[in-house]
């Protein structure tokens, strides 16, 4: 599925079970996914069905896709229309609820309340509001939620019928007319004006009964009624009986002599199933009866925020522990590299400590065996390198692989440098250090007195 792509699902309850109708929203379109139902018959108890009717059997949650729109039968809804002398969202939603605690028996705290706009000018609205009792919604949820469904929206069943009827052109758009649903779930009393709906009221009575003829034309005429006092409706023209499978035909001759008006009898099996209605809705966006809790709303995006969280979180995690186990590899890797090197090293060491001493031997028996700077030809070089003249040495120490020492007196000093700088170029000396000159008088007679330190070459380590 393309990142852009959304699926969504509407279910609905049928006489005999559970309907469902999934709708993939694509760049390019609307694609119907799936469209099935499954067996759930009724309950005896009609208190026990109202509990149990959007309940899910085992098993059905996996192929409820994407997000989940439900629909609540009439029954349960407080549902009227209004023309409210604005067209500005905020307000509307604040008159819609001031109107539902003004008619509603419960406190507006226990409803969930919404509106959806059915027409709109510059400056005046055809509003349509619903409230239900959060005890309901709160079941539904629940109900769902036990089998790990979140029900992303709520809307109202008959409209689901009407969006139907609207886009097979079966609804009336001219005059007022008398709209009566029965789908087996509920039996609703809509009267249309020009298209649009102005009010909604749900029977009790079994459409197969006989009696549902007064109760209808009581019904219709207290609605009529009620509405006059709002606003000047012409007299119904017709009235439209949809329901599944034929009308006994006695109750179609009595309601249509007690109408005293056309009556018109059509088979909802000729439109598509309820829940392909309620899907279309849900493809409408905000502008529609939304009966979803706002807590559910903050709730199911709490769950999203900590599901992204733990995403992230688990990816930084992943990371982190890649970047460990690589960290731990390449220390690993480095260790036993390390180890073959000391093993290596290890092996070598005696072969290597063998050749130390050998060469501290060949050291020792190179300086005891070259007699290049012996004493006797250090003294050999010392002699042949002093002037002619009156210059001697008086002191001579020699010192094996370091150095020798002179001191001597003469009585030119010129025969002193002369001296040391024939000494500083000898190839048997390093050059020479500590060089000194001095004058002493003895007897009367003057000398000068000079010492020097001539080094021997450093030898250079044998490799």
């Amino acid at each position: 599925m393309r990142i852009r792509d959304k699926i969504i699902t509407a279910a609905c309850r049928t006489p005999d079970g559970i309907e469902w109708t999934t709708l993939k929203i694509k760049q390019d379109g609307t694609e119907r996914v799936e469209q099935s139902a499954c067996p759930m018959p009724l309950r005896a108890d009609p208190a026990e069905e109202a509990l149990s009717e959007l309940q899910v059997p085992e098993g059905l949650a996996e192929r409820l896709e994407g997000d989940v729109t439900v629909a609540l039968r009439t029954s349960e809804l407080l549902m009227r229309t209004m023309v409210f002398p604005t067209a500005d969202p905020a307000e509307i939603a604040a008159m819609a609820r001031f109107q539902v605690d003004k008619v509603s028996p419960f406190p507006i705290e226990q409803l969930a309340v919404s509106q959806e706009i059915l027409r709109d000018g510059n400056d005046s609205s055809n509003v349509l509001m619903a409230a239900a009792k959060r005890d309901c919604i709160d079941a539904i949820g629940e109900s769902f939620g036990n089998q790990g469904i979140h029900i992303h929206s709520i809307d109202a069943r008959i409209l689901g019928w009407l969006e139907l009827m609207r886009a097979k052109r079966n609804l009336p758009e001219e005059d007022c007319h008398i709209l009566v649903v029965d789908d087996g779930i509920d039996l609703t009393l809509v009267v249309i004006n020009d298209g649009l709906p102005l009010a909604f009221r749900p029977l009790d009575t079994d459409a197969d009964d006989m009696n549902i003829v007064d109760e209808l034309i009581y019904e219709i005429g207290y609605t009529l009624t009620t509405l006059d006092t709002e606003q000047d409706l012409p007299t119904p023209s017709a009235i439209h009986f949809w329901s599944l499978g034929d009308v006994p035909p006695p109750l179609r001759a009595k309601l249509s002599e007690k109408s005293g008006v056309k009556v018109q009898f059509y088979d909802l099996k000729s439109l598509p199933p309820l829940s392909q209605g309620i899907a279309e809705r849900a493809l409408q966006g905000a502008n529609r009866i939304e009966l979803i809790p706002r807590e559910w709303v903050d709730l199911q995006q709490r769950k999203q925020m900590q599901k992204q969280f733990a995403i992230v979180s688990g990816a930084i995690a992943a990371v982190w522990l890649v970047v460990m186990l690589a960290f731990f590899a390449v220390d690993k890797a480095r260790d036993a590299k390390l180890a073959d090197i000391q093993a290596d090293a290890d092996a070598l060491r005696p072969m290597a400590e063998q050749a130390l001493e050998n060469r501290r031997k060949l050291q020792a028996l190179k300086v005891y065996t070259d007699r290049s700077d012996s004493s006797l030809e250090s003294l050999r070089e010392v002699t042949r390198l002093m002037p002619q003249g009156d210059i001697e040495f008086v002191s001579f120490n020699y010192t094996k692989g370091k150095a020798v020492s002179l001191r001597g007196t003469s009585r030119s000093k010129n025969l002193v440098n002369d001296y040391f700088s024939a000494l500083a170029k000898s190839a048997l000396f390093d050059g020479t250090k500590d060089v000194s000159t001095s004058l002493k008088t003895t007897k009367g007679i003057q000398r000068t007195v000079y010492s020097v330190t001539l080094p021997f070459p450093e030898q250079e380590d044998a490799q």
